[in-house]
């Protein structure tokens, strides 16, 4: 028996060891409503928001974002986030830059098909906020208002369907709350196509918990998202 408890108390150690080097957590806060820069000592894979702990908004693009060391929240913004390391995984996204001159629209084209963008740096005073003024189609980026940023795009390998292929529509009947659950617990999401005039912004109108994503404010949308 000895031998056997030992076993699987050293496999619970390393599955621990194995989880908490996959993801890990850190709280960064915007202090006085001034721009602060949490870093997190390795390079960046991914970053979710976890728990929102400021009455502010901590909206992705617009008070909070990540670069490939860490993570940066502004206006009020005081969150926990969860981030995966880079290293194991796909090789880095490459990077785009985009600029909305004179508030106009602009699309820049990348060479190849995108599985998913995200905002690296935001270089305008203009907000750069997901589906409302800024967001990727098959084969590039696009702006608007003003935004001009830097963005990471992860390239599909070979022309087909992005590669996760879990994707769900939520929509927001007469501007109400819904939920829209899935079939599993969700490690992440991301607006794939959004299908309403009234803007979808993670954290303001669309967001997703445990096994579903839910949408609010008349947001439309189709979102793909990864299962834990």
């Amino acid at each position: 028996m000895r031998p056997r408890l030992l076993l699987v108390v050293a496999f619970l150690i390393l599955l621990g060891a194995s989880l908490s080097a996959s993801a890990a957590r850190i709280t960064c806060e915007s202090r006085n409503f001034e721009r602060n820069y949490c870093s997190t000592g390795q390079r960046i894979a991914s970053v979710r928001l976890v728990v929102q702990q400021s009455r502010s908004p901590c909206v992705q693009g617009r008070t909070w974002g990540y670069d490939s060391n860490g993570i940066w929240v502004t206006q009020g913004c005081s969150a926990e986030f969860d981030f995966r390391p880079a290293g194991g995984g796909p090789g880095p996204a490459r990077q785009i830059a985009c600029s909305s001159q004179n508030f106009q629209h602009r699309f820049c084209p990348t060479e190849r098909r995108i599985a998913r963008a995200r905002l690296v740096e935001q270089r305008s005073r203009a907000a750069c906020v997901q589906g409302r003024s800024w967001g990727f189609e098959d084969r590039g980026i696009w702006v608007d208002q003003g935004c001009s940023g830097l963005f990471a795009v992860e390239e599909q390998r070979r022309p087909g369907p992005p590669s996760s292929g879990n994707r769900i529509s939520c929509e927001s009947r007469g501007f109400q709350y819904a939920f829209c659950g899935t079939d599993r617990r969700i490690g992440r999401a991301w607006l794939d196509e959004q299908r309403s005039r009234a803007p979808c912004i993670q954290g303001e109108s669309w967001g997703f918990q445990g096994n579903g994503v839910w949408v609010d404010k008349g947001c439309s949308g189709v979102f793909a998202y990864d299962g834990r």
